[in-house]
């Protein structure tokens, strides 16, 4: 009985040498070829890489084509004032500067602004707006456009 009990713990042993074996054979084999990847991608493919991966990242901005219809009369600077004010009190300073609302152009005659924001915050600026109206800081708001680029905003602001 203790030859047979011998035989199996030989058996087992050299079962588990060569699964040990055959493990270390595919780490070599698997550093080897992870060599081989990293020594083929220079550094002209790995910025690349690095720029597209940026590219997901990067915030979109939105611009808003909105008629302001105000009791007295309001410039730039003091439009930009109360939408940060109303701003920051909705969403906090985080939320401010996350969102980052500027207004970069007002039209008095028309009484058209734009104002730029990043893309996932363009609803909560709308809610600043509407806040304002409710505050009575401004007396209408009509939303009329939203566009991607600065120039189709203020081609429009400035033409209807």
């Amino acid at each position: 009985m203790t030859g047979l009990l011998e035989a199996v713990y030989l058996v087992v042993a050299s079962v588990a040498l060569i699964l040990a074996v055959i493990a270390l054979l595919q780490s070599i084999m698997f550093r080897r070829e992870i060599r081989y990847v990293l020594g083929t991608l220079n550094s002209r493919v790995l910025r690349h890489v690095v720029k597209s991966i940026e590219k997901r990242r990067k915030f979109k901005n939105r611009y808003l084509v909105v008629r302001l219809i105000s009791s007295n009369n309001i410039g730039v600077n003091e439009l930009q004032k109360r939408i940060d004010e109303a701003f920051i009190e909705l969403y906090g300073k985080r939320g401010y500067s996350e969102a980052s609302p500027r207004v970069l152009y007002f039209n008095e005659k028309t009484s058209k602004a734009v104002i730029r924001v990043r893309n996932h915050y363009r609803w909560s600026v709308l809610l600043a707006l509407a806040y304002l109206e409710r505050k009575e800081l401004l007396t209408q708001v009509f939303p009329e456009r939203t566009t991607g680029t600065y120039k189709k905003a203020k081609r429009y602001a400035e033409t209807t």
